[in-house]
Formats: C-alpha cells, structure tokens, sequence
C-alpha cells in the first residue's frame, strides 16, 4: 500500500471517527435542549427524528432547500443515486445559524470531454458548495427563515439562490420559497429584482475561467420561481414523508444524453413538477432516503 494510499484512508477514518463523536456530543447537550423548548414550544415534540438532507445535501426536502437547520456541530455525509446523477456531500452545521455543504457530483451522461478520445471515456465532474444562513428563527406567529446560495465558485451547472421560510404545525413542517438560477428554471414568476433594476431580469450563465471563481454579478438574476412543500413526521418516529413542488423544470438541465457523433439527446424529461418521498432512520446515525421524482425517476 503506497504512503498516498494509506494517508487518505487515514483521513476518511479520522473524519468518520470524528463524525460519530460529534454527533453523540450533539445528541447529548440536544436532548437537554429539547427538554426545556418543549415546553416553551409544544411543536417540537413532533420532531422526534431531528431534520434530514435533501438531494443536493444539507437541511431540506428533495430537490429543494427549507429553512431548517441541523443541530450545531452535526457532520453528514450524505450519496444519492438515479439515472442521471451519482451525487456525494458533506454538510457540517457550524453554529446553529451556519451550514454549509461540499458537493461532488457525477453525470453518468456527459462525457468528461466533449471527444472520448482526450476524455478516456470518464463521465463529467462537478465540485460544488453550497452556504445557507438562518436570517430569523420560529417563533409563535412567524415562519423561520433562511437564505442560501448553491454552487458558489463552480461551474455554473447547479448554481443558485434562494429565501425560504419553514413553519411547523403539529407533525406538518412547511415550507415556500423562492429561488434563482438552477433551481428557478421553472421562471414561473416574474423576478422581483426587476422592479430594482431592469438588468436583474438576465442571468450570465458562463463562468470565469475554468470556474472556481465567485459569480457574485450573476446571484439573484435571472428567472425566479417559487418553490415549497411539506414534510410530515408520521406517528412512528422513524418514518416521515416529504412532498414538494419543484421550481426547477429542467429545460436546461446539463444531463444530456450522448449519442454517437457527439451530439446530445433531449433534456432531462419532467412529467411533473411534484416530487414524493420517504425518509426512514434506520438508526441515530444513518437514513435511507426512497423518492418519486419529476413523474418518472426513481432516485
């Protein structure tokens, strides 16, 4: 086993290591926590199995982002898997307002290069990270609120902003937002940074460079589209649902299909904009994650 070989597995086994100890630290000061917010906030007793990851990794529904956080100090690992997409991330709570998320993503349909000659027949990888801030917290009356950016200082495939707000009733957390850029493909309002200035209503969807730069003259431009749903923590702690409505409708999703001569198939197909699924823990430390989504693809 080569020294390079051996210093990796030496690192991932520190960061599992490190994972497991944090998040028992974690439940422990959390649970004395939940004591008292129970009583002040009776809605918390229905959220007995803590928030899970979405798709793209941290706090949320599938696809799309809540204003949820994860308890200060949780480290997550997270994988998903459908057709188009193999997508790997890390997600660390660093304080109770802070979250932020590592993303490597493989699309099993696009080539490394556009030529399989200069590509060796690897498929295309994108590296991204994603931040998410709580602006406020619930209160009796108000929703909690967040504000996140995706894919900051990448490629450009996956970016994009957003304000969400959550509000939990009983075992039903809800969610509404809006969104720009990646998920806001749906445009399915019109930006209200138009009204501020006219040149929010285009976005530059090129990047810098071979990326890795901050687009910050692209954020918040472009179309925007709502985006929501709700999570419903079943009577059986281990199992919750989720349903969402996607702002994204993937008309320019870069997971096109490769056909010979190098030319693409169509976009990715959205029969729906709804998304379904389930989240069961298997136990404190691990979920498993089964979901319906686009009206056609099981992820």
């Amino acid at each position: 086993m080569t020294k390079n070989r051996r210093f990796k597995i030496g690192c991932l086994s520190l960061a599992i290591g490190s994972a497991l100890a944090g998040q028992a630290v974690a439940q422990d000061v959390a649970q004395q926590s939940d004591m008292v917010k129970s009583v002040t906030n009776p809605n918390t007793r229905f959220d007995s199995a803590g928030v899970s990851q979405s798709d793209f990794g941290g706090t949320g529904l599938l696809q799309m982002p809540t204003a949820r956080m994860a308890r200060s100090g949780e480290f997550n690992l997270n994988y998903r898997d459908n057709e188009e997409y193999r997508r790997y991330s890390v997600s660390l709570q660093l304080f109770d307002w802070l979250e932020t998320t590592v993303r490597y993503t493989d699309t099993r349909t696009m080539p490394y290069s556009l030529s399989y000659e200069f590509s060796g027949n690897q498929t295309h990888k994108d590296k991204g990270f994603d931040v998410k801030v709580r602006l406020w917290q619930e209160s009796d009356w108000l929703p909690e609120m967040a504000m996140g950016i995706r894919d900051i200082a990448g490629t450009g495939l996956f970016d994009g902003e957003y304000l969400v707000g959550s509000k939990r009733l009983g075992p039903f957390d809800f969610s509404l937002g809006i969104g720009w850029g990646h998920m806001a493909e749906s445009g399915n309002i019109k930006n209200p940074a138009c009204e501020l200035k006219a040149s929010f209503c285009q976005r530059n969807t090129s990047y810098s460079g071979s990326g890795g730069q901050f687009e910050l003259g692209s954020m918040f431009h472009g179309p925007a589209a709502l985006f929501g749903g709700v999570e419903y923590q079943t009577p059986w702690s281990p199992l919750r649902f989720k349903l969402e409505y996607d702002g994204n409708d993937y008309s320019n999703e870069p997971a096109d299909t490769i056909v010979p001569g190098y030319r693409r198939g169509e976009k990715i197909k959205q029969d729906s904009p709804f998304n379904i699924g389930m989240v069961y823990r298997v136990s404190d430390y691990f979920d498993t994650t089964l979901s319906w989504q686009r009206g056609n693809t099981l992820m």
